[in-house]
């Protein structure tokens, strides 16, 4: 029944995208669609409490982080990769300060990451609510080519 009407099968993902983490300053709870090959500023706060900022491009393959793990060839894109589980292939702000802050920080463990948590937090809305605000982009295919710079943080 639910195949008729495929918007339908997104509400348990609204449902848990709906529910009250807690609230930081990234927390936004706003979706800002982003274009694939535009230029775009991460921005997310660390562990220290300082404000951290990276400019570069959405969809850039970085590869693996320094640590030499996870997935970082569409960054701002809402979910692992080019590949990763996802719903639709959504570029969005937040995912992208999200990808950025993880790649510097070797960030792991979602919203309990001391220095990604929040970003992560903010972007969990935008995992199904930019699909349905229309964020939706065809992935780029990129080679891995590392990031030139490293964030600011002050």
């Amino acid at each position: 029944m639910l195949h008729q009407y495929p918007l339908l099968s997104l509400l348990p993902f609204l449902a848990l995208a709906a529910l009250g983490l807690p609230m930081s300053p990234l927390d936004k709870r706003a979706i800002t669609c982003l274009t694939v090959g535009a230029t775009a500023t991460a921005k997310w706060t660390n562990s220290a409490g300082q404000s951290c900022t990276f400019s570069g491009v959405v969809g850039s393959n970085y590869g693996t982080n320094s640590a030499g793990s996870g997935d970082y060839s569409c960054n701002g894109r809402c979910g692992a990769g080019c590949t990763g589980t996802a719903v639709g292939n959504v570029y969005t702000q937040d995912c992208f300060s999200h990808d950025i802050c993880s790649y510097f920080n070797n960030a792991s463990g979602g919203s309990s990451d001391p220095n990604c948590g929040a970003a992560y937090n903010a972007a969990v809305d935008d995992t199904v609510g930019g699909l349905l605000a229309g964020c939706s982009r065809t992935n780029p295919s990129n080679a891995v080519a590392k990031p030139a710079g490293t964030p600011t943080c002050s």
